[in-house]
């Protein structure tokens, strides 16, 4: 690598791999620069390193890196300029342009689907344009869907990511609600194609919806990835305290950090509405992952030798493709009746 180039543009501070991490290379780049971009660490406008220099400094194929920077650049993170190179866009994305690349991204998804069952793009392509609807035709209606989940920042996280993937308009709801409201009024849901929950809260939910017969579709969700790549690196045997809002919600934070092997550390639970737990915690951590919503509380108590891992749980895709599935079932005709 010539040495101008090299010199041209400085790394982005804390930019590392980690090799032993079942996460592919490119998700561990494609996460951390992003998450420079979103805390400002790499300011809007600023010009990124090239594919080369990624991939001299962090000793990765150039493929690899050359396929982070496509991806950042597809969702709007990234932009390039003619002769100048790869900048951080000035403006944050309009959710009309996370809709566009979700479609972007079904369309692609279904491409390959069909090149692996034997059709050409072109064949398939033309197949499509036959079927389209006229040009003056409708747009297509959202479903209106609810989803429910333990608290507040997660369900409305969850409202935005599903809003922007699916023709959808979400509801929200607490689980904790959820059985009053049943009781008070079971018919309620009727209003809704789908309900939407985690794999954590579905025997509950459920449960309180018993007597109705609207579908209930249970999503995973995973911990942040960059959240995972921090607490991989951490030595052995470290006690790393998890907080939420709620002792359910530090479950949930508990299941996703196991489910992604995470055996060396030592886990203490604690939750924000529960003062006890916090100081027990606080006595035994010297990391701790929390949520937004146990963010606030904690930010008085917390003693500055203490390492602050926000962790925030995303949908995971595998989950929303099955949703999709599960949309287009309920826009099929119903069968015609046996004689």
């Amino acid at each position: 690598m010539p040495l101008r180039e090299r010199l041209s543009v400085a790394p982005p501070a804390g930019l590392r791999v980690n090799r032993q991490s079942a996460v592919p290379v490119h998700v561990q780049l494609t996460t951390q620069i992003r998450h420079l971009i979103m805390t400002g660490a790499l300011k809007r406008g600023s010009r990124v390193p090239t594919v080369r220099q990624l991939a001299g400094l962090l000793g990765i194929n150039p493929n690899t890196a050359a396929k982070a920077l496509a991806g950042l650049q597809q969702d709007g993170y990234l932009e390039s300029r003619p002769g100048r190179g790869t900048f951080v866009a000035d403006r944050p994305q309009a959710r009309e342009g996370k809709m566009a690349r979700g479609l972007e991204r079904l369309v692609d998804e279904t491409l390959e689907r069909a090149r692996r069952l034997g059709y050409a793009a072109e064949e398939f392509l033309a197949t499509v344009a036959t079927r389209a609807p006229a040009a003056g035709a409708r747009k297509a209606k959202r479903t209106r869907a609810l989803v429910i989940e333990c608290n507040w920042p997660e369900v409305s996280r969850f409202r935005e990511e599903l809003e922007a993937e699916l023709p959808l308009a979400v509801d929200r709801m607490l689980v904790g609600e959820l059985s009053g409201r049943a009781r008070h009024d079971p018919s309620f849901v009727r209003d809704y194609g789908v309900i939407i929950t985690t794999f954590f809260h579905i025997r509950e939910v459920k449960a309180a919806l018993a007597s109705e017969s609207v579908p209930v579709v249970a999503l995973l969700t995973e911990a942040s990835i960059s959240t995972l790549l921090r607490l991989g690196e951490l030595p052995e045997g470290t006690t790393v305290g998890l907080v939420c809002g709620t002792p359910e919600g530090t479950q949930n934070l508990l299941r996703s950090v196991q489910s992604a092997g995470l055996t060396h550390l030592k886990m203490v639970l604690a939750s924000a509405d529960d003062p006890w737990s916090l100081e027990r915690m606080l006595e035994a951590a010297s990391v701790v992952v929390c949520s937004e919503q146990a963010a606030e509380k904690l930010r008085e108590t917390l003693p500055p030798t203490v390492e602050v891992i926000m962790s925030n749980r995303t949908m995971d895709h595998g989950g929303i493709d099955l949703l999709r599935d599960v949309l287009a079932r309920l826009d099929e005709p119903p069968p015609p009746a046996a004689r």
